[in-house]
């Protein structure tokens, strides 16, 4: 064979040298390369024998490590492929009751481990009828196969990517998105409601308080004038005369007889003829009489002042309690003019919703309202006016102090008259004493006594008219409203609750808690979204009403501005999870009849308000739940109440007006939802709203704790399925030990293994590696 390949070169070299040089070459020429070429193949000193089996032996040796790896490769490979399928058949057996129902994937069916092993095995050894037909290059043995949960659907990570993967491809945002586009028209009336029944709220509470204050500022300087016309300095000086004729012990018949007493001790200090003293009885019943009458009434007097000057301290510190007030109003008047930050009724109003051009108010809403603002200054009472009222306070304390220095001015008269008696002046200083008491008197009487000149204006004054008495009125009405609203929402707290529908929130509460335990939620998380407390009075109610449709607007403001993962779970419980059906109550509400209620608040029927809410009680969710929705019909019907009674006026009973006309419609609504299920929106925008729209937009208010939120949707679905989501896999992780067997060098692999060229290792003359995969749904 050698010999033959070298004739075969030496011919191609013989052609190639004729081609190149032209020239033939002879044919015995030839024949002696022949023999040369021969000599040299058949030496018998066998050195090349010897290379050439070192050459051959180190290609067969490579070869075989060659083989051995690639068929090392195609083991990595297959069982990779292998532990893949078999994750994945794992993961092909899930709970379809938890599919159906609700949109998610957890493993159920036959158990994981036996599936995985199945797979494994089929898919390393394949079919008998092909392992018979063909040669397999590597023959695979599974030495051991396990499976292990990588991640479970009670996990809030978990549970949350699933319900939002669902969500993202069948949630109606549209509708939710159709839901803002009725509301957006609105948003500008209803930021100025917002903004002015705020103000008005605020504004309300403290000229209640100003006017308590000025009701007591006159109540006190009344009781100062009833302490000078109690003291009985007007029976010691009396206006009439007729008191010297009745021989009473006054200031007058002091002064009046003082001429005679003078007579009587000038007769007796110098008796004619030094005669004996004639008039001592006289002098002495004269002058004791004179000194008990002067210190009667500065006894009277001092006790007078000292009540009066207490009384006008306590008014003035009302005075100025008021005054303070007055500056907050003032201030609140002020802050309200300015311009509002950039709040959820200002996104919503700005964003360009699609169909929000079906639904407008009428024109010039928002500037109706905003006027009725502007107005709420007309409440603010001018510095000016306050400065008057303390000088009048000021002039009540001088007139009384008046009156007081005249009564100290006639006892010095008298001790002076007595101790040195003459006739005609000290006579007439006593009677000119006593005309200035009763001149005193007169003008403190006339100012705050009778008629009480002064004071009767500063009553008219701050009983502003009939303003008070219509304000009395229209309180009254709103309370009676209030009363009837509240009586028909305190009334779901008082449902008979059985003792079945007690243990049902029980076993959710453990649930609940289980899944925070798991899901390792600290229980100071834990807090429970109460929904709008109950109002103690209808004005608090307002305010409150203001403060949720806010939170609903910066709900819709949230969505429209970044698609939301609360909008997501929104939609997923109200459309997964049952509600409270509105005409549960129409027989509660109507006829007072519980008994239908009492059996209609199972859990089972008010799964989407415990999400929301949280309370573990039969009635507690769906009382949040119904008092939140008649607080955003109170808020958007005081919002057309305010248009409605801007005529009115006064700001305080355009407040009133509106918050009787929004109890009355807000009532009526609710009437409504029990009897359809929906009610209209607003007299501007006539759409009907359902129950379950509401709930929604409640959903998008309260998306504080998610942590909270998930952990509910988790009990529920627990409670419904008796299924355990923290131990339900929703991830699993395979893992199979494979070999296979070498067919040449097992011991080179080995050495090849510690220089850490192989992903497994060489046990015996086998190839072990393992393979891990996971996978989720």
């Amino acid at each position: 064979m050698l010999l033959t390949k070298g004739l075969q070169k030496l011919r191609r070299s013989e052609n190639e040298g004729r081609c190149k040089a032209g020239v033939v070459v002879h044919k015995r020429n030839m024949t002696e390369c022949i023999r040369q070429l021969k000599r040299l193949l058949l030496r018998d000193d066998g050195a090349v024998t010897v290379f050439a089996v070192i050459v051959l032996s180190s290609l067969l040796l490579f070869f075989s490590l060659l083989i051995d790896y690639a068929r090392i490769a195609a083991l990595h490979k297959l069982s990779e492929d292998a532990v893949r399928s078999g994750v994945r058949s794992v993961l092909s057996a899930y709970d379809s009751t938890l599919y159906e129902r609700y949109g998610l994937f957890g493993r159920g069916g036959t158990e994981g481990q036996t599936i995985f092993a199945e797979a494994m095995n089929a898919n390393t050894k394949g079919s008998a009828s092909s392992a018979k037909q063909t040669l397999q290059l590597v023959r695979s043995k599974v030495e051991d196969s396990s499976l292990h949960t990588a991640a479970v659907l009670g996990s809030h990570d978990v549970f949350a990517r699933q319900v939002l993967e669902e969500m993202k491809y069948k949630a109606p945002v549209d509708f939710t998105l159709e839901l803002a586009a009725k509301f957006a028209p609105m948003a500008g009336a209803m930021k100025e409601s917002a903004v002015t029944i705020g103000l008005l709220e605020r504004m309300r509470k403290l000229y209640e308080r100003r006017e308590a204050h000025l009701a007591r500022v006159l109540q006190l300087q009344q009781q100062a004038a009833a302490a000078i016309s109690g003291s009985g300095i007007d029976a010691m000086i009396p206006v009439q005369t007729t008191a010297l004729a009745s021989g009473g012990d006054t200031a007058l018949s002091i002064a009046s007889e003082y001429s005679a007493y003078a007579a009587h001790v000038i007769h007796d200090q110098s008796p004619p003829n030094d005669g004996d003293a004639k008039y001592t009885n006289e002098i002495e019943a004269y002058e004791e009489k004179a000194r008990s009458a002067a210190i009667e009434l500065r006894r009277q007097s001092a006790a007078m002042l000292k009540q009066h000057v207490k009384l006008q301290g306590e008014a003035l510190k009302e005075w100025e309690l008021a005054r303070t007030l007055n500056e907050d109003m003032q201030q609140l008047v002020q802050q309200a003019n300015q311009s509002p930050p950039d709040t959820g009724y200002d996104k919503v109003s700005k964003s360009k919703v699609t169909g929000s051009e079906q639904h407008q108010v009428p024109a010039g809403s928002a500037s109706d309202i905003e006027q009725v603002k502007q107005s709420a200054d007309e409440l603010v009472l001018s510095d000016s006016w306050f400065v008057t009222y303390k000088q009048e306070l000021e002039e009540q304390g001088s007139a009384a102090a008046a009156l007081d220095m005249e009564a100290g001015g006639f006892q010095s008269n008298i001790s002076a008259s007595l101790s040195k008696p003459v006739i005609n002046p000290s006579a007439d200083a006593l009677l000119e004493g006593v005309t200035n008491l009763r001149l005193a008197y007169g003008i403190y009487g006339e100012r705050y006594i009778r008629p009480a000149s002064i004071m009767e204006k500063r009553k008219q004054t701050l009983e502003s008219s009939n303003l008070k008495a219509q304000l009395k009125q229209q309180e009254e009405q709103a309370g009676s409203l209030w009363k009837q609203a509240r009586g028909m929402l305190h009334g779901l707290t008082a449902v008979p609750q059985t003792e079945e529908h007690i243990k049902l929130f029980e076993q959710v509460k453990r649930r609940f808690d289980a899944n925070l335990l798991f899901s390792q939620q600290s229980a100071e998380a834990v807090n429970a979204v109460t929904g709008t407390e109950q109002a103690s009075g209808a004005h608090e109610a307002a305010e409150q009403s203001t403060v949720l449709m806010e939170g609903l607007f910066t709900g819709m403001a949230g969505m429209l501005e970044r698609t939301r993962d609360s909008l997501y779970f929104g939609e997923y419980v109200v459309h997964r999870y049952a509600s409270f059906a509105p005409q549960n109550l129409r027989t509660m509400i109507i006829e007072g009849d519980t008994t239908e209620l009492s059996h209609a608040i199972s859990f089972n029927n008010q799964e989407a308000e415990y999400v929301l809410y949280g309370f573990h009680n039969p009635v507690g969710n769906i009382a949040a739940a119904y008092g939140e929705l008649f607080a955003a019909r109170l808020a958007v019907r005081m919002m057309e109440g305010l248009i409605e009674s801007r005529s009115l006026g006064h700001p305080l009973l355009i407040l009133s007006a509106a918050l009787i006309y929004g109890l009355e419609k807000s009532i009526e609504d609710m009437l409504a939802f029990t009897e359809r299920g929906t009610a209209p929106l607003s007299k501007f925008v006539k759409v009907e709203l359902a129950y379950t729209d509401y709930l929604r937009l409640f959903m998008l208010m309260h998306s504080g704790n998610e942590a909270v939120r998930l952990a509910r949707m988790i009990a529920v679905i627990e409670q419904n399925s008796g299924t355990i989501l923290s131990a339900v896999p929703s991830a699993v992780t395979g893992e199979a030990l494979v070999s296979t067997e070498l067919w040449f060098v097992p011991g080179l692999m080995r050495v090849l293994g510690r220089f850490g060229l192989l992903e497994g290792k060489v046990v015996g003359n086998r190839y072990e590696t393992t393979q891990t995969i996971g996978w989720s749904y």
